[in-house]
Parts: C-alpha cells; sequence; structure tokens
C-alpha cells in the first residue's frame, strides 16, 4: 500500500499555484495510493507562529482552494472519496518525509536536489528510500485569492480551543475545521464527538462508523496535522459536550452553519459563570463563502450524508 508525499514551498498563501497538486492527486488516484500528503511549507505561516489568529482567514482560504482543487481531480478519475491530507511542516512538529508509511515523493523540478538528502536521513533511520517523481510547473495556473480578513481587530493567542462534531467519513470539510482548530491552539484541543446515542434518525445509520471508531479517526488525522500539543477526543451525548463544564477553554471553532449553536453555548456558560468563548468562524465551509466561487463550493461541501449515500449505491 502506497503514501505519496508532495512537498510545496509557498512565499504567499494568497498566490498559490494548484498545478502541482492536481499533477499529484493525478499520479496518485493512477497508481492506486492508499493516500496522498502534501506538506505545505509557508514563510507566511513561519512568520506568524506566535500567533497564528493573526492569518486565520489566509490560512482557511488557502485549505479551502487547495481540497477543491485536489477533489476535483478526483471526482475526474471517478474516486470522489480518494484521501488526501495537507499538513503545513511550519507547524506541524515533525519532519514529513521521514513519516515510515511514505513510499513516493513528489517535487517541483527546482527542489529535486532535496530528496537525495532526505532519503540519506531515511536510510540513517532504517526506512524505506522514497521513490522520486519530478513535476513539472505549469505558470498558466496560477492563482491570486482576494482575502479579507473577517476576524477580530485584535489576533490573539488561544490556549485551549475545543470544536465539535459527528466526524463520520472524514471528508475535506472536516479537514479543514480540525487543521484550523489545531493550529490556533497553543497548548491543548478538545473535539467533542458525536455519540452513536444522537445518530439513530440518520439516513444509513448502519454505514455510520461506531463512536470510539469515529473517536480514533480523530486522533490519528490530528497526530498527523500537529504534534506537540494535548490532544483530548471525546464522546458527547448532548449538543454542548465539555464547552459548558470546562472553564479552561478559551475558543470555539465553528462553521457559520453552527454559529447559533456557538452562541447557545456561550449562553449556557454564562449561567454557569464561566467566562464566554471566543468564537473563530469557518467561513470557507459554509454555503454562503464568499472566498470560493459558487460552482466549486459544492465539491468541497462534501457531506457525510453525501458519502454515505454514494457507498450504499455503489455497494454491488
Amino acid at each position: 500500500m502506497s503514501f505519496i508525499y508532495l512537498a510545496l514551498e509557498l512565499e504567499e498563501l494568497s498566490q498559490p499555484n494548484y498545478d502541482l497538486l492536481q499533477q499529484a492527486t493525478a499520479l496518485a488516484i493512477n497508481e492506486k495510493a492508499a493516500q496522498l500528503v502534501v506538506g505545505i511549507k509557508s514563510k507566511e505561516i513561519k512568520d506568524n507562529l506566535g500567533c497564528i489568529d493573526a492569518i486565520w482567514d489566509k490560512i482557511q482560504t488557502f485549505l479551502g482552494h487547495a481540497y477543491v482543487a485536489q477533489i476535483k481531480v478526483a471526482y475526474k478519475a471517478d474516486n470522489p472519496l480518494f484521501s488526501c491530507n495537507i499538513v503545513f511542516e511550519d507547524v506541524c512538529g515533525y519532519s514529513v518525509y521521514l513519516e515510515p508509511n511514505l513510499t513516493k515523493v513528489c517535487v517541483a523540478e527546482k527542489d529535486s536536489a532535496k530528496i537525495d538528502a532526505w532519503n540519506q536521513q531515511r536510510q540513517a533511520e532504517g526506512l524505506e528510500l522514497l521513490d522520486k517523481h519530478i513535476l513539472h510547473l505549469s505558470q498558466a495556473s496560477s492563482h491570486s485569492m482576494e482575502i479579507k480578513r473577517k476576524g477580530p481587530i485584535e489576533p490573539r493567542i488561544f490556549q485551549r480551543v475545543a470544536v465539535g462534531g459527528t466526524f463520520d467519513h472524514l471528508h475535506a470539510g472536516h479537514k479543514i475545521l480540525l487543521t484550523m482548530t489545531a493550529l490556533l491552539s497553543d497548548k491543548s484541543m478538545v473535539v467533542g464527538v458525536t455519540d452513536d446515542c444522537m445518530l439513530q434518525k440518520k439516513k444509513h445509520k448502519d454505514l455510520i462508523a461506531p463512536t470510539m471508531k469515529r473517536v480514533k479517526i480523530v486522533q490519528e488525522y490530528l497526530h498527523s496535522v500537529k504534534r506537540g500539543i494535548q490532544y483530548e477526543v471525546v464522546p458527547i451525548t448532548d449538543p454542548f459536550g465539555p464547552t459548558v463544564t470546562d472553564p479552561t477553554i478559551d475558543g470555539l471553532v465553528v462553521s457559520k452553519e453552527t454559529l447559533k449553536g456557538g452562541e447557545l453555548v456561550n449562553n449556557e456558560r454564562d449561567m454557569r459563570g464561566y467566562p464566554p468563548l471566543e468564537l473563530r468562524i469557518i467561513d470557507v465551509i459554509s454555503s454562503e463563502s464568499n472566498s470560493i466561487e459558487e460552482k466549486d463550493m459544492s465539491v468541497l461541501k462534501i457531506s457525510s450524508s453525501w458519502i454515505r449515500e454514494y457507498i450504499a449505491s455503489n455497494k454491488n
């Protein structure tokens, strides 16, 4: 089972080139790889490690566009559920190229010399050497994204941030939500995973993974996103979970669709004498997003219910 690694370096998140990502996605699908791991190095992120909140909108907009570019290729190849993880290497806390499950690396021609050094390190650690695949950049595919700051005037540092969801059949929307929460968390992160008992009326309920399996999948994904902070991934049996019982949580990440739920959390915290949570909104996975064109939003907005329907219809 192969895992392909695409290494990319970006000067500015607002001016990416998705051509290499799309080439690597097509290659991974063609080779029947288990997953494409995209490692992003960004000067902007490195310069803002002390307060990621300062570039919140830039990062989430980049992630939205990147996953759209990848999913479009997967759709075209009739493989919409192909697995792709995007990791920010300046934040993740480990060298992606030293991950033991990787089998091949894709780089732009200008970066090909790095592979020999990476393989020397892998050999020294007793790891399988990476096969090399050189990608050729198309200048015509460059993009420029208009990003308007919608967050707070004064960015802040969060110690412990929470997020919640069902996280069934982990997809791009989930990954953006979890990644942005992890990036925002300086010390620890709390994830509430909806328990089976709250999902009894869901269509194709038999295709929803059991609670503890979904908990484990979230834990494994977060381990790839950012190491070095504490993760608490727990089942929840009500809409609030730890957000109304843990006074140490200082931030909550929501989508536009779940913003009202975030406000209800703060109402409940107020009644319990806890300080309100600062809310951060993931805008790019909203149906009202201004940062991604409407024709592309349907691509990004693959839902767990859509995936279950897709799996059910392709069983035979």
